[in-house]
């Protein structure tokens, strides 16, 4: 984990990709024989150049192929995605969605305030719930799926459901976690 440069959402994407390069290079330096990039931005912004031009001969995963496959897998017909604003600017998870399934309705939103609390552990309360309000309200009540497409959003996905609750008066919202969904597909 780059705890010295994260969060990597509000970076350009040279930048991303620079700094994904020096932390997948130090993991093989530590004889990783796989590396999985967590990081949904690092995923979107550097995976397929690291994976094509950088390391050809390694390893490396990322989070955003296993959350599109929930999605279609779940026949799931109308989600949103909530991200980083690099992640949601990349259009990644409507490009991933729509290569298996392009009837699927994808909407994604950044949410750039909500990493920066996280990081300082602001998980709950008045804070994080009026940033979650926030974003939250640009959603429609019938969506399926909620995708988390921040590796750090699975840590408010208590305040998340509050939230929507409050906004939206029903808990009928799947939610998505590409983190647990790779770790799942990896495994097997």
């Amino acid at each position: 984990m780059d705890r010295k440069n994260a969060p990597y959402g509000n970076r350009p994407q040279g930048e991303i990709r620079e700094l994904t390069k020096i932390g997948v290079q130090k993991l093989f330096d530590q004889w990783a024989d796989v590396v999985i990039l967590a990081c949904n931005t690092a995923s979107v912004h550097a995976l397929r150049w690291l994976q094509n031009d950088v390391f050809p001969w390694k390893h490396i995963l990322g989070v955003t192929i296993p959350g599109a496959e929930r999605v279609v897998e779940w026949w799931y017909k109308k989600i949103w995605v909530i991200a980083t604003d690099a992640t949601v600017k990349s259009r990644m998870y409507k490009e991933r969605v729509h290569i298996l399934d392009d009837s699927v309705i994808v909407e994604e939103i950044g949410a750039p305030g909500l990493v920066p609390l996280i990081e300082y552990w602001i998980t709950s309360g008045d804070e994080i719930e009026a940033l979650l309000r926030e974003y939250l309200t640009q959603f429609s009540s019938d969506i399926e799926a909620l995708v988390l497409g921040c590796t750090h959003y699975p840590l408010i996905r208590s305040s998340i459901e509050k939230v929507w609750w409050e906004i939206h008066q029903t808990y009928n919202l799947d939610i998505i976690d590409p983190g647990f969904e790779s770790v799942e597909k990896f495994r097997s």
